[in-house]
């Protein structure tokens, strides 16, 4: 196996670690405090994508509200990260759903030290994947305030592809 190969593992290894080490900790102590974790508005978000500015969007609803209803907001990447955390009491869910969430996180790595703006439907899950995001390495993270239902009623695009 290449040095980089061996490089890129170890990295997606670690980074999932520490995503699943914070979800957990969180779940089990029944505590999500955001800190370090700012909000960003639809007005916000369509002025960054307008622009040069466009940062790396993570939409961590299921792959079925991405797809479906309203569908999403156009050039966002579907990482149901709150998926992964509600299936870690069947263990065998939850192992399918973390071989499926490493290659995502290759996708992502590059975007450490870039603006990524986590999305679910209302604002809520989106704060705790931008914690998680946050704790994980990722120094540049916001969450979409209202969410995609916020985007869809100020009339912003949306694509089911």
């Amino acid at each position: 196996m290449e040095k980089s190969s061996i490089a890129i593992n170890t990295s997606r290894r670690k980074i999932l670690f520490q995503i699943l080490r914070v979800a957990t900790s969180k779940l089990i102590k029944g505590e999500y405090q955001f800190p370090s974790v700012s909000e960003i508005s639809a007005e916000d978000l369509q002025d960054r994508i307008n622009s040069s500015r466009d940062p790396l969007l993570i939409d961590v609803r299921s792959a079925q509200e991405f797809s479906s209803g309203f569908g999403h907001i156009p050039n966002s990447k579907l990482i149901p990260i709150m998926e992964l955390v509600a299936s870690f009491n069947n263990l065998d869910d939850f192992k399918l759903k973390v071989k499926g969430l490493e290659s995502q996180l290759d996708e992502i790595l590059p975007f450490k030290g870039q603006e990524v703006i986590t999305i679910c439907p209302g604002g809520g899950f989106s704060l705790v994947a931008a914690e998680i995001l946050a704790e994980a390495g990722f120094t540049d993270v916001k969450s979409l305030s209202g969410g995609v239902d916020g985007w869809f009623k100020k009339g912003y695009p949306t694509s089911l592809a």
